[in-house]
């Protein structure tokens, strides 16, 4: 697909980004395609696999209220190249083989070379929580011994 395509296909993504940021939308759903998505890379995205799961991490952090330094600008960068890797039907659907992940692995290379050094103080903040383990709350039932 020429660069027009990838283009509109990454303009829909930031609007899709912003929509997130600014009302609160299903960020969840995109970081656990986008985590899902990683699990499945080939060797075209291999190279920069850590550095999506810090992005992924960093954009989970940020919207849970915990990470508070990455600019808003920032975040609505790396979660609409997220939004576009996680999407399989992008400018060149993944389906392809060979090819079908050379536009994301291009879309996640140019932001993440955008916010490197966001990356990094957001690796600097996890270093600095220690071992911290985030875990859910749940209810559990007591169940009374038969008898």
């Amino acid at each position: 697909m020429a660069m027009g395509g990838l283009a509109r296909s990454f303009r829909r993504a930031v609007a899709a980004a912003r929509r997130i940021v600014t009302a609160g939308g299903p960020a969840d759903r995109v970081l656990k395609a986008a985590d899902h998505q990683l699990e499945r890379t080939p060797l075209a995205l291999r190279r920069i696999l850590g550095e999506v799961a810090t992005a992924v991490r960093m954009v989970r952090e940020t919207l849970a209220g915990r990470y508070r330094q990455l600019p808003t600008r920032a975040l609505v960068a790396v979660l609409a190249a997220l939004i576009y890797f996680a999407n399989p039907l992008d400018a060149i659907p993944d389906a392809i083989l060979g090819v079908g992940l050379l536009d994301d692995a291009a879309v996640l290379g140019w932001v993440l070379s955008r916010v490197r050094r966001d990356l990094q103080a957001f690796r600097d903040w996890e270093l600095r929580q220690g071992d911290v383990v985030d875990a859910e709350v749940f209810e559990v039932k007591a169940v009374s011994p038969r008898g």
